[in-house]
């Protein structure tokens, strides 16, 4: 019992800090509204300062993408953020081009499965096919294999 006391003692806690914090982020931003340019931005994050060095690909990526017009103006090191935005647009592009790529096939599959059908080939009849072709070569070979034991 004491548990669940100092337990809901913990939450509400938690949930009082949670609301002051809450009330007072709320009242700096009705006091002061900020315009944040990029600029000013990138200056206070000590991620978008050049601290990823970056590789060929990676290179290729951010002129790909147009963060750079070509390879020779990218600096030795590069933001993080930068360099992952290029990357999460090169892997949704990848990734749309494998789902198009994948409705290609299955329409192309789907064509080629009907004209089977009105050729009258299906998967049971080219089994049966092959099954047939083996067992008959394989008593081919047993005849061949007896008649060679009989000559010796």
């Amino acid at each position: 019992m004491a548990q669940m006391i100092k337990f809901s003692r913990c939450n509400q806690l938690i949930l009082s800090n949670f609301r002051t914090n809450a009330r007072n982020f709320c009242n700096q931003a009705k006091q002061q509204p900020t315009t944040t340019t990029a600029s000013t931005d990138n200056n206070n994050n000590p991620m978008s300062k050049g601290t990823y060095k970056v590789d060929n690909f990676e290179k290729k990526l951010l002129v790909w993408f147009g963060k750079y017009k070509n390879a020779d103006e990218i600096p030795g090191y590069v933001s993080q953020e930068v360099v992952d935005r290029a990357r999460n647009r090169f892997r949704i592009r990848v990734a749309n081009i494998m789902m198009i790529l994948t409705l290609i096939g299955c329409g192309i599959m789907i064509v080629s499965g009907r004209n089977a059908a009105e050729r009258g080939d299906s998967v049971l009849k080219s089994n049966q096919d092959w099954h047939r072709e083996y067992n008959e070569r394989a008593q081919k070979e047993a005849l061949e294999a007896q008649a060679a034991q009989k000559k010796n």
